[in-house]
């Protein structure tokens, strides 16, 4: 004797249960009244600046559904300004309670080339100390695009030292092309 179940009440597909949030909510989030930002929007905020994550990220956290047009859409300021200055302002409100200034990353910078060189770990003092003359402005990239379109095969070597000349503006190492 097998019993039969009665499946005329399951008819269709399975129903879902309601999804769940992809995380949670942090308890330090706040809501911000000012800017009228919706609870998504809020957590997009927040997890774009404290988390240090892609626009992307911040906004498949804070759970749109479909995060990457979602940010797109909160970044791009047309439609939603108050969601771009609701960033800067928490944005300078860490930067404020870090004290990230110039002056202590500096200073934090020279501590680790002095550090790293007493240990003997010179790579790393060099490091630190390439990056706190790039910190002071010392040290400029300058890529140049001379666009030289001249066709080295048409010009004698007199030609071609006078255009060098003409570019760089001096005289050219004194050297014959064959010791080269």
């Amino acid at each position: 004797m097998s019993e039969k179940k009665d499946t005329s009440k399951y008819k269709g597909k399975p129903k879902k249960s309601p999804m769940k949030p992809l995380v949670e909510r942090p308890s330090a989030f706040e809501e911000d009244v000012e800017l009228e930002l919706t609870d998504m929007q809020n957590a997009f905020v927040w997890h774009y600046v404290h988390d240090s994550c892609t626009q992307t990220e911040a906004a498949r956290r804070a759970g749109f559904e479909f995060p990457s047009q979602a940010a797109s859409r909160l970044m791009s300021g047309k439609t939603n300004p108050n969601v771009i200055t609701a960033i800067k302002i928490q944005k300078s409100e860490l930067a404020h309670k870090f004290a990230i200034t110039p002056e202590k990353t500096a200073k934090m910078l020279w501590q680790i080339s002095e550090e790293a060189y007493n240990k003997g770990q010179f790579n790393a003092s060099v490091s630190a100390i390439r990056e706190l003359n790039e910190l002071a402005g010392l040290k400029i990239k300058k890529t140049e695009n001379l666009n030289i379109t001249a066709s080295l095969d048409n010009m004698s070597h007199k030609d071609i030292e006078s255009r060098l000349k003409e570019i760089f503006g001096g005289d050219i190492v004194d050297a014959d092309f064959k010791d080269v």
